[in-house]
């Protein structure tokens, strides 16, 4: 089951365009296409008289006309013009769903559209910041979606996984780890004081050789399956101290440098996933360039696809025996807590709407 009243990322902008696609979405298949206007519009993706898919149909103007038999819908997913008849039959009328284009990301809501507020949205600025440099992109990934969101707020496996970019020993064995649970959140906030860089932190400052630094990494968990990283080094950002802040949207120390990531994981079906992600950078006192904006993105793309590669390893091995917990679990346990309470009170809700008919 899957939380069906929130925001979820289904495409990068330019995937979309008048010819449509098809993409299923928590087990739903979606048409998307772009209108006349330049407007992003999804159908469900089967028309209403003999179960064509629309994605195969063509865009007319303000209508998609089914590649079958020729029927036209309109914005509202509703027919408009059957060939061959003046009039239009009975419930001739397929599903629309809420879209909105924020962030560089097109969204979806797959629950109830009077419900669908576009503030509900995971905040992202740093996408757009002009001093932040930012680049992404999409995988496919052969996994339960809450296999991803479990890697994301258990770190620990940088140590292990991503040893030749953004891991070292450190962040598995010295990491000071807080877990932070709201009714809408689940959040890790981990520090490592006085170790040395990983290699992508040491090559997008470029320390002097021996300079130790504190390391920061808090990840936050939101409703349906957005995962926000604000992560970074600097030499003394914990200021002393063993454990710094954990707050997610703090200035970048002087002297280090910082990531803003966003990893937003849409289930296809139970067992597959899209997999969008954004990486945004800072690094005090320098300007934003292209040449690191690729090196940065380079680097988290190699981290990310090591990822990909575990996440779908992890999904041929998965069955129905018990596995165990370590402490670095702590979040992702809240995180999938999170998810079952959101789907039960969905369903308490929509057996309460049966029950009222």
């Amino acid at each position: 089951m899957f939380v069906k009243n929130a925001w979820y990322v289904c495409a990068e902008p330019e995937e979309i365009t008048n010819s449509p696609i098809s993409r299923t979405i928590c087990n739903e298949k979606i048409a998307f296409f772009r209108m006349e206007d330049d407007s992003v519009a999804a159908f469900e993706d089967r028309c209403c008289h003999r179960r064509m898919p629309l994605s195969k149909g063509h865009v007319m103007g303000d209508r998609l006309q089914c590649f079958y038999h020729g029927l036209q819908f309109d914005k509202s997913g509703q027919c408009v013009h059957v060939p061959g008849q003046s009039t239009i039959p009975p419930g001739a009328a397929v599903r629309t769903y809420p879209i909105v284009d924020k962030y560089n990301w097109i969204w979806i809501w797959m629950g109830d559209p009077a419900l669908a507020n576009e503030d509900e949205i995971p905040a992202y600025p740093w996408k757009t910041m002009d001093d932040w440099g930012d680049k992404g992109t999409y995988f496919y990934v052969k996994a339960d979606y809450r296999l991803i969101i479990d890697n994301l707020l258990d770190l620990s496996h940088l140590a292990f996984v991503h040893g030749s970019t953004i891991g070292n020993a450190a962040v598995a064995e010295a990491a000071k780890i807080k877990t932070l649970r709201s009714e809408s959140t689940a959040t890790t906030a981990r520090w490592t004081v006085g170790n040395e860089p990983p290699p992508t932190y040491q090559k997008m400052v470029g320390w002097p050789e021996g300079t130790l630094v504190d390391r920061w990494q808090i990840i936050e968990f939101s409703k349906p399956g957005a995962v926000r990283l604000f992560t970074g080094a600097a030499p003394g950002a914990a200021k002393g101290e063993d454990f710094g802040f954990t707050e997610i949207d703090l200035p970048v120390p002087e002297g280090g440098f910082a990531f803003h990531n966003l990893n937003f994981v849409t289930p296809e079906t139970e067992t597959t996933t899209h997999y969008f992600w954004s990486n945004a950078y800072q690094i005090p006192g320098q300007p934003i360039t292209e040449e690191i904006t690729e090196m940065q993105y380079k680097q988290i793309f190699t981290a990310f696809h090591q990822d990909w590669e575990v996440f779908n390893k992890q999904q041929q091995n998965w069955d129905d025996r018990p596995v165990i917990d370590t402490i670095q679990d702590a979040s992702s346990i809240a995180a999938r807590k999170l998810i079952d309470k959101w789907v039960a009170e969905e369903q308490a809700m929509s057996g309460e709407a049966i029950a009222a008919e």
